[in-house]
C-alpha cells in the first residue's frame, strides 16, 4: 500500500514538475502559451532537460547513483529558480486552469475524467509478458542494482562488450530508473503505475489540445472530443495499432512515441497552419523534437520525417523560406541522434570499461 502511494505521489510530482518547466519555457523564451501548451512543452522539455545531464554519463559509463544525485540536485536548482522568477506566471496559469475547469463544469467533464481514471486502472491492470517488458523493465531494475548504466544486458543480466546505442541512445528508461532510486518503488510498479499513468494523461491532454484548435476554444466540444478518442482505442485495441501501445504497453518508452510524440508533432501542425501566434509554436515543435529521441528510440526518424512534411507544406502554402530555416532546427537533434546510430551499426562502438 505504501509504494502505490508512493507511485500516486510521483505521478502528482512529475505533473507538477511539466507544468514549473513549462512555466519557466514560457518566461525564459517569452512565449504567450495557453495552459494546455504550457504542459506540454513543460513535459517535452523535461525529458530534453534529463537527456542532456544524463546520456553524456551514460556514454562516459559513469556509477549510476552519480546520475540520481545529479537529477536530484538539478531538478532543486531548476524548481526553485522557476519558483523564485516565476511566480506570477505560475499563478495566473492555475487561475487560468481552475476557470477552464469552471466553464466546463457538467456532466462532459464528469464523463471525460471518469473515462480517463478508468483507462489510467485499465491499463495498469492489464497483464503483458513478452520480450520487451522482460528487456525494459529489467533494464531498470539492472541499471538500479548494479549502480550502472547500460553495462549490463537488461534481459540476460550478463556484461555487454560495447554500449548498445540502440537503446542507450534514449535515457527514457534511466529516468524511471532514477525515479525507483530516489523513491525506492520496484521498477515494474513505476513502469505500469507511474509511467504508464502519464502516458494516459498526455494522451487526453493532447485530445482537449487538438479538440481547442478544432473546435475554436470551445470547451464542451474538446471534451467530447477527448471521449470520443479515447473510447475508440477500446474498440481498436490490437497488436497493430497504438491503442495496444496505450492500453496494455503504455509504459513502454513506444507507448510514448505512439501516443504522445507523434499526436503532439499533428497538434502543432495544426496550430502552424491556423498561423496564429507561429513563434510560439515552432518552438513547440523544436521542443517535441528535441525530447522525441529521449523519450522513445522509436521516434529518431518517425518525428523528423513528420517535421519534414509540415515544414514543406508550409513553405509550398506560404512560399515562406523561414519555414524551412526553422524547421531546420526542429530535426537538427533527431539528425544527430542518426548520425551516431548509423556510425553504431558501421562498428564505431565504445567498448564496456571493467
Amino acid at each position: 500500500m505504501l509504494e502505490l502511494a508512493l507511485c500516486l505521489l510521483m505521478i502528482l510530482l512529475l505533473l507538477a514538475e511539466f507544468i514549473i518547466y513549462g512555466v519557466g519555457a514560457q518566461k525564459l523564451l517569452r512565449l504567450r502559451l495557453r495552459a494546455y501548451e504550457t504542459a506540454l512543452a513543460g513535459f517535452f522539455l523535461y525529458f530534453g532537460v534529463f537527456q542532456a545531464a544524463a546520456l553524456p554519463m551514460v556514454l562516459l559509463q559513469r556509477p549510476f547513483h552519480e546520475l540520481a544525485a545529479l537529477w536530484a540536485i538539478l531538478s532543486l536548482l531548476i524548481n526553485g529558480a522557476v519558483l523564485l522568477l516565476a511566480r506570477r506566471e505560475l499563478y495566473r496559469l492555475a487561475f487560468g486552469m481552475f476557470c477552464s475547469l469552471w466553464q466546463a463544469k457538467g456532466i462532459l467533464l464528469l464523463g471525460a475524467l471518469s473515462l480517463v481514471a478508468f483507462t489510467c486502472y485499465f491499463q495498469s491492470a492489464q497483464q503483458y509478458i513478452g520480450w520487451d517488458t522482460s528487456y525494459y523493465i529489467g533494464t531498470v531494475n539492472t541499471t538500479v542494482y548494479t549502480d550502472s548504466m547500460y553495462i549490463y544486458d537488461g534481459a540476460a543480466g550478463t556484461v555487454s562488450k560495447y554500449l548498445n546505442l540502440r537503446y542507450a541512445l534514449s535515457t527514457f528508461y534511466m529516468h524511471s530508473a532514477v525515479l525507483c532510486k530516489l523513491s525506492s518503488v520496484d521498477a515494474i510498479l513505476v513502469q505500469k503505475y507511474v509511467v504508464g499513468t502519464l502516458c494516459i494523461l498526455l494522451y487526453a491532454l493532447i485530445l482537449f489540445a487538438m479538440g481547442k484548435r478544432l473546435f475554436a476554444q470551445d470547451t464542451r466540444k474538446s471534451l467530447a472530443m477527448l471521449i470520443w478518442g479515447m473510447l475508440l482505442n477500446y474498440g481498436f485495441n490490437t497488436i497493430y495499432t497504438t491503442s495496444s501501445f496505450l492500453l496494455l504497453r503504455g509504459y513502454e518508452a513506444k507507448g510514448f512515441c505512439a501516443n504522445v510524440a507523434i499526436p503532439a508533432v499533428f497538434y502543432f501542425a495544426l496550430c502552424l497552419w491556423e498561423g496564429r501566434r507561429e513563434r510560439e509554436h515552432w518552438w513547440l515543435l523544436f521542443f517535441v523534437g528535441f525530447a522525441s529521441v529521449p523519450l522513445s528510440m522509436s521516434c529518431i526518424l518517425i518525428v523528423p520525417a513528420l517535421i519534414f512534411i509540415i515544414l514543406v507544406t508550409e513553405w509550398i502554402v506560404r512560399r515562406d523560406w523561414k519555414a524551412l530555416w526553422r524547421g531546420f532546427w526542429c530535426v537538427l537533434p533527431n539528425g544527430l541522434y542518426l548520425i551516431a546510430y548509423f556510425l553504431y551499426t558501421q562498428g564505431y562502438k565504445i567498448p564496456i570499461h571493467q
